[in-house]
């Protein structure tokens, strides 16, 4: 039984130092659809490989 499903993959990770400050992204509302601050992620092209 064969089915397809259409979804976007995602990830976000946290990178924090022994101090407790962690990286975020600036996000400048001049070249983003949306601003503020996130933390760094991405995404997985179509051919893209992924392990869990």
């Amino acid at each position: 039984m064969a089915r397809k499903e259409m979804v976007t993959l995602t990830n976000m990770c946290l990178i924090e130092d022994k101090e407790g400050k962690v990286v975020v992204q600036i996000r400048d509302p001049k070249r983003y659809r949306w601003s503020g601050v996130a933390f760094p992620g991405g995404y997985l092209e179509v051919s893209g490989i992924f392990y869990l």
